[in-house]
C-alpha cells in the first residue's frame, strides 16, 4: 500500500511540470502539466516552499493588524468613554494646540514633554501643575494622555478623572446598583491603568480657601493615591502645597509628591486662557 508521502509525489509527477528554479530559495518551481480548455497557461510557476511561507507571512500580517487595531480600539475607548469629564471639548485638545504664549507657558509645555518621555521609556513619575482655573493645567493633562498612547502605539492606556465630579457620581450612585457596577469597575482601573489624571483636586472642598477634606473624600483620595505612588500620576489642583497639607494631610501630599522630581508646575502669572480666547 503507498503511503501518503509517495502518493503526494506521485501525484506531482503526474499533475506538475518542474519549469525552472526559485530564484530566491533554489527550490523547484512547478507548473499545471495540462493547459487550461483554450489552450492557455493555468498560473504561473509556483515555488511551494516559498508560496507557503509567502502565504503564512500574509496571514500573520493579517492577524497582527486587526491585533494593533483591537488594542488601539480599546485604548481609545478607555480615554474616551471611560474618562471622567466635565467639558467634553477637553477630549480634543491635543499639545499641537497648547498656545505658548510666554515663559511661564514655555516651561509648562517642557516639563510635560519632558514627563512623556519619561513615561514612554517605562520610568515612574507624577507630574504636578498647581494654579488658578484657567491656567492651561486640563489641556496640558489631556494632551500628554493622547501623546502616551499614539507614541506606545497605544499600548499604554490612560484615563482623565475630574475628581469632584467622581466623588459626585460615586454619591448618587449609592442607589443604583448598576451605576455602583460601573463606578466600582472604574476606579480598579484608575488604580491600574499605565497613566491617571487627576483633575481639579480642591475644588471638592467648595469656595477658594482650602477647608479640611471629609473622611470620604480622604478615604477615596488616599485609596487611589496609594495605589498610584509607584504608577504613572498626574494631579491638577489650585491648591498650594501647603493648602494640601491641611487639607488632606501629610500622608496624602507624601504620595502626590512621590517620583516627581523636577516636575513641579505652578502657574502664577498665566490668564485664564479661558477668557483670553488662546485655547
Amino acid at each position: 500500500m503507498e503511503n501518503t508521502e509517495s502518493i503526494f509525489s506521485r501525484i506531482i509527477r503526474e499533475k506538475l511540470n518542474v519549469t525552472g528554479t526559485c530564484p530566491k530559495c533554489g527550490e523547484p518551481l512547478y507548473s499545471w502539466a495540462s493547459p487550461n480548455a483554450g489552450g492557455s497557461t493555468r498560473s504561473n510557476p509556483v515555488c511551494m516552499k516559498c508560496s507557503y511561507h509567502d502565504i503564512q507571512h500574509k496571514a500573520d500580517k493579517r492577524t497582527h493588524e486587526l491585533a494593533e487595531k483591537s488594542i488601539k480600539a480599546r485604548t481609545v475607548k478607555m480615554l474616551s468613554n471611560g474618562s471622567i469629564v466635565t467639558d467634553t471639548d477637553l477630549l480634543d485638545k491635543r499639545l499641537s494646540d497648547y498656545k505658548k504664549v510666554d515663559q511661564e507657558t514655555t516651561v509648562a509645555m517642557n516639563k510635560t514633554q519632558l514627563f512623556i518621555r519619561y513615561v514612554l521609556s517605562g520610568e515612574t513619575k507624577h507630574l504636578i501643575f498647581t494654579g488658578k482655573s484657567g491656567s492651561g493645567k486640563s489641556h496640558l493633562s489631556m494632551a500628554a494622555c493622547w501623546e502616551i498612547a499614539e507614541q506606545s502605539n497605544y499600548d499604554k492606556k490612560c484615563l482623565f478623572i475630574n475628581y469632584r465630579e467622581l466623588l459626585e457620581q460615586r454619591k448618587n450612585a449609592f442607589n443604583d446598583p448598576e451605576e455602583t457596577k460601573r463606578l466600582n469597575q472604574l476606579v480598579k482601573d484608575i488604580k491600574t491603568v499605565d497613566l491617571v489624571v487627576l483633575d481639579d483636586l480642591g475644588a471638592e472642598l467648595g469656595g477658594t480657601t482650602a477647608g479640611n477634606a471629609t473622611n470620604y473624600n480622604n478615604d477615596t483620595l488616599y485609596s487611589i493615591l496609594e495605589a498610584r505612588q509607584n504608577k504613572n500620576l498626574i494631579v491638577n489642583t489650585n491648591l498650594t502645597s501647603k493648602e494640601i497639607r491641611k487639607s488632606y494631610g501629610e500622608r496624602i501630599l507624601s504620595r502626590i509628591s512621590k517620583n516627581s522630581e523636577g516636575l513641579f508646575m505652578a502657574f502664577q502669572n498665566t490668564k485664564d486662557k479661558r477668557m483670553t480666547g488662546l485655547e
